[in-house]
């Protein structure tokens, strides 16, 4: 009986060993783990499956490429979510200048895809310095927005709209404003979205409205942010009309989204049935909905793809549409539902951190990544103009997967630190333990 009862212990003791050890490597929320696991292995299939027809490539070479993107990247992740934030935090502005700098050399000499210039040649790699750029701006805002919570929701961090009385008033309030809290909040949002602007106006979309959750998060003032939106929409409208080079292109796809389709159509038939679409979209729009179309409820299964060879970039730019095509309405429905979770379990994280800078670097993070999802599922099905983005985790490419990894991993390594009670506590930075603050 006691040799017995030894064994139980000594059994007991091996899985709680083995339990710490996982554990330490799987640290942070395991649902964050397990979503990020199911998603790259997404895109592992559905990449061989979508290059499969390409016949200048090999069909096992493009699943061996893939099979290292992701490898690497989880070696990335792993890393990334050992680094204290605390570390992160003093190479912020290093950080972020770095990634304007690579950002505007792409601009310069980066290499064109369709007419923009979307990367640069890098140590052998064509490197995407905006995946960087997002997340550097992201922790800019979160390190503002956390030095100022002790004052925040009492000072104001906005001037008057009305510029002539920035000089009238003899204490220069509104200039003070400007220079200690305006420019420090949304200059570097500012600069990165007008950089981004040449290269990406969905991108600078993301930024944009990833920073404005922050910013309301973060306790800025309705009033201030008040004053804020009315600039993002005056912003918006010249830069869109004035400063980007892109502003035909930008038109052209608004204009394929018009809903027409009651006075003029076209019916042609995909896979035996019958279908109707805007002659006015773009063969990309109008390829894209016949292969969901065709893909039904359950889809056609693994590699049996009948539009591969007309959807264009349907690894990446279009792989939502590819992946309904092989895996159904159903695997379409699980992958958006893999996304909510992600976003769910970050704002869990968020609700226990209790301090400004991680709490905010968790929505900032889990916030581009969503947007960015959820734009492409748009695109997708029609309901967005055409935009270039990739599906986070699942879109064949290697500066977007990296960065998306490395995000991930920054929010796992606050989530580990929230369970080891590592977090700093720095009595003007506390978000939510003496705020009402929720989401």
């Amino acid at each position: 009986m006691d040799n017995h009862s030894s064994e139980i212990t000594s059994l007991g003791e091996i899985r709680s060993g083995a339990r710490r050890v996982l554990n330490r490597i799987f640290g942070g929320d395991k649902a964050v783990w397990a979503v990020t696991v199911i998603m790259l292995v997404f895109s592992v299939f559905v990449a061989y499956s979508a290059l499969a027809y390409k016949e200048r490539l090999s069909s096992t070479d493009q699943l061996i490429d893939q099979l290292k993107m992701v490898g690497g990247g989880l070696v990335v992740l792993f890393g990334v979510s050992f680094i204290r934030y605390q570390w992160y935090r003093h190479l912020i502005k290093a950080g972020y200048l770095l990634s304007l700098g690579l950002t505007i050399a792409m601009l310069i000499w980066g290499t064109e895809v369709g007419g923009v210039k979307r990367s640069l040649p890098l140590f052998g790699f064509e490197f995407q310095p905006f995946e960087l750029l997002k997340i550097m701006v992201v922790l800019m805002l979160a390190d503002a927005l956390a030095r100022r919570q002790k004052i925040i929701d009492t000072t104001q961090m906005m001037p008057s709209l009305f510029i002539w009385r920035w000089f009238k008033d003899p204490k220069r309030k509104d200039i003070n404003t400007i220079v200690d809290h305006t420019l420090p909040l949304l200059a570097p949002m500012a600069i990165a979205c007008l950089v981004t602007l040449k290269t990406s106006n969905s991108t600078t979309l993301i930024i944009a409205l990833s920073c404005l959750v922050m910013l309301f998060i973060g306790r800025m003032q309705m009033k201030d942010l008040g004053r804020l939106g009315l600039l993002y929409c005056i912003a918006g409208v010249l830069a869109f009309t004035l400063l980007s080079d892109r502003d035909d292109t930008g038109k052209s796809r608004l204009s394929g989204l018009q809903p027409n389709m009651f006075k003029e159509y076209v019916v042609v038939e995909s896979d035996g049935l019958p279908y109707y679409y805007n002659p006015k979209e773009s063969e990309q729009a109008t390829n894209a909905k016949m292969s969901i179309a065709t893909g039904g409820i359950f889809g056609k299964g693994p590699g049996m793809s009948t539009h591969r060879s007309l959807l264009q970039e349907a690894e990446s730019d279009m792989v939502y549409a590819f992946l309904i095509e092989e895996y159904g309405l159903l695997g379409g429905l699980v992958v958006m539902m893999l996304f909510l979770i992600l976003f769910y379990r970050s704002i869990q994280i968020f609700q226990r951190c209790g301090t400004a800078f991680p709490c905010l670097v968790v929505l900032g993070l889990s916030m581009i990544i969503t947007l960015q999802a959820f734009m492409h599922m748009m695109v997708s099905v029609a309901l967005f103009p055409l935009t270039g983005q990739q599906l986070p985790l699942i879109s064949k490419g290697g500066t977007s997967l990296l960065f998306t990894l490395i995000s991930i991993g920054m929010i796992l390594n606050i989530s580990r630190q929230t369970e080891t009670k590592t977090h700093d506590r720095p009595k003007d930075e506390s978000l939510l333990e003496n705020n009402k603050t929720k989401i």
